[in-house]
This record gives structure tokens, sequence and C-alpha cells, in this order.
């Protein structure tokens, strides 16, 4: 807390701030009391110090006084120093950036967790880096070189994409008379900037390397070496390698190159999972699409946006997430994802058309001939994605989803289907979650919590976070809430809703039939079931039982560990067990029978009129099926109505 109010330099912050600050999106209840003691803490330790923490409205001002602030002076000191310069005094400017530049021993707020935090140094630690750029450009042109090469090498050796910085040490190198070292780096940063980037070199190195190729870099050479636009990444320099800008760019200041939501603070695992889509992202081909399905709670949506972080750097020409709702109230249809899509490449509002296939046809000459990052997020059906997906080679779709969806007609497309995580990964995600608030338990005294999270994410989770907020609880009595299976959702739930209401999402959307199947098959004791099985369970001929236990399979709501055998996971069964006490007591689910009685029934049973299963008279949901064009077959978007 302390932290976040130094870091606001005398300027108000909000309780909700720093409640943020302090634990991010899962506070415990009594978050505001915490903090206000924590204030009346702060208070007596900073009395002699000349500081004071001020209440203004609904926050707090730590106001400096007389007391010293590193982070003051740095700003004090680069104001000096850039006043030097307007006067002409570039002996004194280089004082002051150096005494700036002094005052840091490692990266602003270093070893503090606090994604807030992290986010507000970063934009401190920047104004550091441009401050040693302009130094050096500054010391460079007082010819000291030689006492540069050692500096600038530490710090290309931590940016070594920056190419200001690299530009500078090639510099100093070659007018220290280390020629070749100087022509090496330059070629080892152009190779980098290639492989990782699919960039040339920016005019900043080409003008350096050109200088060092008419060997008269000690003469020629820029006081001032011109800052990128954009400091934080490479420039990039008109070349093949970067496609040619679209018709009719936008307005200076309408694009948003960057919508993506920040990546996950406490992601674990799925290394064999990332390496896969990483490898598969390298492919070529128009409309690159890579698909991640799985249940709900299973971690879809943060791999999805922590891939899309690790290759952000890859599409300089946008990084963009929508959420298509597949699975929410009201999906979103082609006209509402098209404008969202269209605004954030920069088209003004007034300019975009009314008509949907204008909206399309605009989208594919926007997005064409550019190098996009692209996640449609919770995608209720193939053909909801289709008009979305921008055009050319450049460009790579990422696409969620609770159900497999059917995209073979896409030449470029890779479908993978993400299980639960692995037990050593959960307990990782577990100590993670579980911070420091408790001592980091060892991993046998954590296995029974994971077992009864069916070893889902979201679950995992959600019961470290709940032992967070109750540090007085040890494992053991989180241990037996969770093993009673009427507390063991209430106990999974988190600020979003949970697990349960995770399934809920899911469950509204199915059909009449597949909703009392999964009913039924949550009230059997056996770990899993065959089609006979099920037949006789729900009074339906064996076809009509496996069609519904495939589609349920589709829906991720059942497992298929072999052809044939169906299983239900843990926590989809004890959602589905406990759902309405009316539909659980109208007998539509015995227990299993022996298996004579079972081969009996089914060879005995007459053929029940299969419109039951579709719940005739009910209403259609307004789910993922409106987002399915009128007449597409159910590839992928949901059948039937909603059950009452």
């Amino acid at each position: 807390m302390l932290g976040s109010l130094l870091a606001s330099e005398n300027r108000y912050t909000s309780v909700g701030r720093l409640v943020d600050a302090v634990w991010g999106t899962a506070p415990p209840s009594t978050a505001g009391k915490q903090i206000r003691n924590a204030v009346s803490d702060l208070r007596n330790i900073l009395a002699s110090s000349g500081a004071a923490i001020t209440p203004v409205a609904d926050g707090y001002r730590l106001d400096i006084g007389t007391a010293r602030l590193d982070l003051l002076q740095f700003h004090e000191h680069l104001a000096a120093a850039r006043a030097h310069l307007d006067g002409q005094r570039p002996a004194e400017a280089i004082a002051e950036f150096r005494a700036a530049l002094a005052l840091w021993t490692g990266p602003m707020l270093s070893g503090i967790e606090s994604g807030v935090l992290r986010a507000r140094a970063a934009g401190v630690n920047e104004t550091r880096l441009s401050a040693v750029e302009e130094c050096a450009d500054l010391e460079l042109a007082q010819g000291r070189h030689k006492s540069l090469t050692s500096e600038l090498a530490h710090w290309v050796a931590e940016y070594p994409l920056r190419e200001r910085l690299v530009a500078q040490y090639m510099l100093a190198l070659h007018r220290s008379g280390s020629r070749a070292r100087a022509f090496a780096l330059y070629e080892q940063t152009r190779r980098r900037l290639a492989d990782q980037l699919g960039l040339s070199p920016g005019p900043e190195l080409v003008e350096v390397h050109r200088l060092m190729l008419r060997e008269d870099a000690g003469t020629a050479a820029p006081a001032r070496i011109t800052v990128p636009a954009d400091p934080g990444r490479p420039a990039a320099a008109p070349s093949p390698q970067r496609p040619a800008a679209p018709p009719a760019p936008a307005p200076a200041g309408t694009r948003e190159p960057d919508s993506l939501p920040p990546d996950i603070a406490h992601f674990v695992g799925r290394a064999d999972e990332l390496g896969t889509l990483l490898g598969e992202a390298d492919g070529a081909g128009t409309q690159r699409v890579l698909a991640i399905d799985g249940m709900p709670g299973v971690g879809k949506t943060a791999l999805a946006v922590h891939l899309a972080h690790r290759m952000a750097a890859r599409f300089p020409d946008g990084r963009h997430f929508v959420d298509l709702r597949g699975h929410g109230p009201g999906p979103l249809d082609h006209h509402t994802a098209l404008r969202r899509l269209l605004l954030l490449a920069g088209v003004a509002e007034a300019d975009l058309p009314r008509r949907p296939e204008e909206l399309a046809a605009l989208w594919r000459t926007r997005s064409a001939g550019l190098r996009l990052l692209l996640v449609l997020d919770n995608a209720a059906c193939a053909e909801q994605i289709r008009p979305l997906l921008p055009v050319g080679d450049g460009c790579l779709t990422l696409v969620t989803s609770r159900r497999r969806l059917t995209m073979t007609t896409w030449s470029a497309t890779r479908v993978l289907s993400l299980d639960t995580m692995p037990r050593a990964d959960g307990y990782l995600l577990f100590c993670r979650v579980l911070g420091q608030r408790h001592p980091k338990p060892d991993p046998s005294s954590v296995d029974g919590i994971l077992a009864l999270c069916g070893d889902l994410p979201l679950a995992i989770s959600a019961a470290a976070a709940r032992l967070r907020r109750r540090p007085s609880w040890p494992l053991t009595h989180l241990v037996g809430r969770l093993a009673d299976p009427r507390l063991r959702l209430a106990e999974l739930q988190t600020e979003h809703g949970g697990v349960g209401a995770s399934f809920d999402a899911s469950y509204r959307h199915l059909n009449a039939g597949q909703q009392r199947l999964l009913r039924i098959l949550a009230t059997t004791d056996a770990e899993g079931c065959d089609v006979v099985d099920a037949s006789v369970l729900a009074g339906l001929p064996p076809y009509a039982a496996e069609r519904l236990m495939e589609e349920l399979v589709d829906e991720h709501l059942l497992f298929q560990p072999e052809p044939g055998r169906y299983r239900m996971h843990t926590l989809v069964r004890t959602y589905c067990a406990g759902l309405s006490a009316t539909a659980r007591a109208s007998g539509a689910a015995p227990r299993m029978a022996s298996a004579p009685a079972r081969r009996t029934a089914t060879a005995t049973a007459p053929a029940p009129d299969t419109s039951a299963t579709r719940g005739p008279g009910t209403p259609t949901p307004a789910g993922p099926a409106a987002a399915c064009p009128a007449g597409v077959p159910a590839a992928g978007c949901p059948a039937g109505p909603l059950a009452a």
C-alpha cells in the first residue's frame, strides 16, 4: 500500500484503487477495514519522516512534506536536464541526466507482485530507459565512446530489441575501434528482428550501419538519435517483410492497436499446449485459425490470452479481443461484431456502413495486407466466426468455444481440445493464487483439494482464493467443506460467479433431452456408463441415447475415455445432481439396474416419440443459435429449445 501511495506522487488514490493494488481481483470481505488499519500503521511509521497521509474524498493522499522521495527527485533532475538542453548546455544536461539515473538501483518496486503497481511501474521504467538513451546521445556527441561501451553493453543485453540502444552501442563500438564487433552486433540484431518479429532494421540502425560502412561514423554521426514513435517496441522500417498498409488508413489517433485483456497473472502450466499452438501459429496460409475448446472452467480464455501476449510482437498492426458471448445472454451477432472490429481498426463510427454485407466487405479491405492477431472468445459456432476472419497471410485468429467447432472448410486450422490440469500444475496454480497468506503447503496436503476440484483450473483458483480470504482456516477445514456435495459449489464461487455460474451458462443452452439425460446420469453411483445403461435409465432406444450422449461429448459435458463408454466430470455431476428437486423426485432417474435387467428392459422397451427429447411447446432460447444464420445445420450450433 505504501508503494501505491508513493507511486501516486502526491496525488489522491481511492480506497478501491488501493484494494486493487493490494489484493487484485479477489479482495477479502474486510478489505476496506484492512486498508484503514494499514493507513493508521503507516501514519505512525511515517510520523518522524516529514510525510503525512491525508484523507481525501473516498481515498488518501501521501503528502511528502519535508521528506525526500526518489521518484520526485528523478523527475526534477529530468526536467532540469531538458531545460539545459533547450538552453544549449549539453554538459549541464548530462550532469542532470546522470544525477537522475544514479537514483536507481534496479527496476521500480521490484519484488512486489501487484499487477496494478507493475503496470504503473512499467511507465516509470520506460521513462528511465528514455533518459538513458538521451544521456547516451549527448555523451556520444561529446566523443565519450569508449567510456560508454560497457554501460551500453549491459543495456543491450537486457533489451536486445530496443533499436535506439543497439544503434548507440554500435556507434560506441565503431568509434572506439571495435569495428568488427559493431558490424557483428548489427548482423545479430538484424537476424533477431527477422526471426522474432518478422521485421527489418529500423531507420536508426540502417543509418548507423551506413555510416560505419562509409567509415566516417566518427564525424558524420548524428548528435541525437531520433526516438521511435513507440519507445516500448522496435521501430519498423518499410521493407518487403512488412506488408503495405491497407487503403484508406485511419486518421491519426483513432486506431487502438491493442485491445487484449491483461495477461493472466496466475497462469501456470500448459507447456505442451502452448508449444503446439506456437508451432501451428508459424504455419503459413490465409485465414489461419487456432481453435481451443473444452469444458466450462478448463482455462480456454486464459490460454488464448496468454498465447496472444506471447505472440503480440509478431503482429504490429493490431491485437484485438472480442467476446462473442456464445454462452452468455445475447450472443454477439455478425453486425455488432464487425462494427466492433472496424472501430478497433480505426474506422470512424460515422463511416461505418449499415448493411452486414457492406461491413464484411469493409473489414476484408481494412485487414488485407496487415499483420493482425484476433482473439474471438466464447464462440457459439463456426458460422459465427466465419465473417470475422481477417484477410491475408499475416493474420492469425485464436478462437475459444465450449463446444467442439466444425471448421474443416478452413485449411489453415488447428483445433485443440483442452483437458483438465495435470495434478502437478494444479498444485502450482493453487499455491500461486493462495499467495503469502498461508505458509506454502506441501503437495500431499493439497492433493485432496485438487481431487475434489476435479483438477479444473477455475475450481482450483476458486478454492485457493477461498482459503486466501479465510487465513484462519487450515487446509483440512477447506477439504471438509469441499467434501460435502451440498457445500462444494458454494465454496467454489468467485466474484464472477465461479464454477456453478459457469455450468449454468452451458446447461441453459442445452435442449430439453440433453438436460434430462445429464440430470439422470448425475444420480447414478457408477463412475461411467455405456449406451445400454443410459438407454435404460432414460427410457430411450439405444440409438437415441447414443445420439444425446455424443452431443453432450461435443458440449464437453461428458467425457469419452474410450469408444462406447462415457464419464461425467465430478463437478458436473455435483452440479447436475443438485438441480431441481422436482426433476430428481419425478422418477426419471432410477438407480443403475443389473446387466440382465438392462438387456431385458432394452429388448422390450417400446420406441418412444423422440420429439419428447426436443421439448415441444417450450420456447427457443435466445442463445448461440441466434448467432448462427437461419438454415445452417447444427454443426456446432445448439439444437432445440431451452427446458423449463
